[in-house]
C-alpha cells in the first residue's frame, strides 16, 4: 500500500516538473516574451556614451559652443562604434541616433535657440542615461511632473479655463518630448503607441476647448502615463495563464522541488536508507 503511495506521489512529482520545465519553456524562452542578453561588450560601451554625453550636457549648460562640437563628434564615434545589443530594441536605436542628430542640428544654427538646445541636450542626456539604468533611470523622475500636467488640466477643466487647459497640455507635451527617446528605449512600442495615440486625441480636444471632454480624458491619460512608469495600479489581482511570467512559474517549480524531495526523501526513508538527502533548490527561477 505505501509502496503505491510513493509510486503514485513520484509520477505526480514528475508531471509537475515536466509541466513547470516546457511551460517553463513556453512563458521564459519565447523570443518574443524575454529580450536576448545583453553582452559584456554592450554595457561598457553604454557607460562610456553615458559619460560623455553627461560632459556634452554639463558644456551645454556651460554654453561652451566649441567644447560642445568638440564632445559631439566625440559622441557620435562612440555611438557608431558601439552595438547595444540587450540594452534596447532596434526601434531605441534608431531613436537615439536621431537624438544625436537633433542635437548635432540645434548646435549647428547660425543663431542659437539656448531653450531648444537644452531641450536637445536633455533629450540625448535622458536617453542615453536610460541605456545605463533601466530601472532608475533620470526619466523616471519627470512621473510626478507628467501626473501635475494631467492634474492641472482636469482642474483647468473644473473652472472651465480654456486657457488654462492650453497651457498645461502644452507643459505636458514638452515634458512628453523630452522623455520620449528614453520612453522608445525601455518601453514596448505598442506602450509608446498608446500615450501618443492619447496625446493626439487630447490634442484635438483641447483645440475644441470642450471643459466635459477634457475631463473625462484626463483620467484615460492618467491609466497610460502609470503604466508606461510602471505604476500600474488596476491591474488584476490574478492574470490569465496565458499571460502568467516568472512569478507563477517560479511558485509552480518550486512545488514541484518540494514535492518531489519530500516524495524522494519519505520513500528512502520507507526503504531503510538512514543517510540524508539534501534538496537541491535552484538559485534563480
Amino acid at each position: 500500500m505505501l509502496r503505491r503511495l510513493f509510486q503514485w506521489s513520484a509520477g505526480v512529482s514528475a508531471f509537475f516538473l515536466l509541466f513547470g520545465l516546457c511551460y517553463g519553456t513556453t512563458a521564459w524562452g519565447s523570443p518574443d516574451q524575454i529580450e536576448d542578453k545583453t553582452s559584456p561588450a554592450a554595457s561598457i560601451q553604454a557607460k562610456a556614451l553615458n559619460r560623455e554625453v553627461e560632459t556634452l550636457y554639463r558644456l551645454v549648460e556651460e554654453g561652451n559652443l566649441q567644447g560642445v562640437n568638440e564632445s559631439l563628434r566625440r559622441v557620435q564615434s562612440l555611438f557608431e562604434s558601439s552595438s547595444f545589443q540587450g540594452l534596447t530594441s532596434v526601434e531605441g536605436i534608431h531613436v537615439l541616433a536621431e537624438s544625436i542628430v537633433e542635437m548635432k542640428e540645434t548646435t549647428a544654427m547660425a543663431k542659437l535657440d539656448p531653450k531648444q538646445w537644452m531641450m536637445s541636450a536633455g533629450k540625448l542626456r535622458l536617453a542615453v542615461d536610460s541605456l545605463t539604468h533601466p530601472k532608475d533611470g533620470i526619466w523616471l523622475q519627470y512621473y510626478k511632473v507628467i501626473r501635475e500636467d494631467l492634474q492641472v488640466m482636469e482642474q483647468s477643466a473644473a473652472k472651465s479655463d480654456r486657457e488654462g487647459i492650453k497651457k498645461a497640455y502644452a507643459s505636458l507635451q514638452d515634458h512628453y518630448e523630452l522623455i520620449r527617446p528614453s520612453l522608445v528605449i525601455q518601453r514596448k512600442p505598442e506602450e509608446v503607441s498608446m500615450i501618443e495615440s492619447w496625446l493626439s486625441h487630447a490634442g484635438g480636444v483641447v483645440s475644441t476647448a470642450d471643459p466635459a471632454e477634457i475631463r473625462r480624458i484626463v483620467p484615460q491619460g492618467e491609466v497610460v502615463v502609470n503604466m508606461l512608469f510602471g505604476k500600474k495600479k488596476d491591474e488584476p489581482a490574478i492574470a490569465q495563464l496565458g499571460e502568467v511570467q516568472g512569478p507563477w512559474f517560479g511558485q509552480l517549480l518550486i512545488a514541484a522541488f518540494i514535492f518531489s524531495a519530500l516524495t524522494f526523501a519519505a520513500y528512502r526513508k520507507y526503504r531503510g536508507l538512514k543517510n540524508r538527502y539534501h534538496p537541491l533548490f535552484p538559485k534563480k527561477l
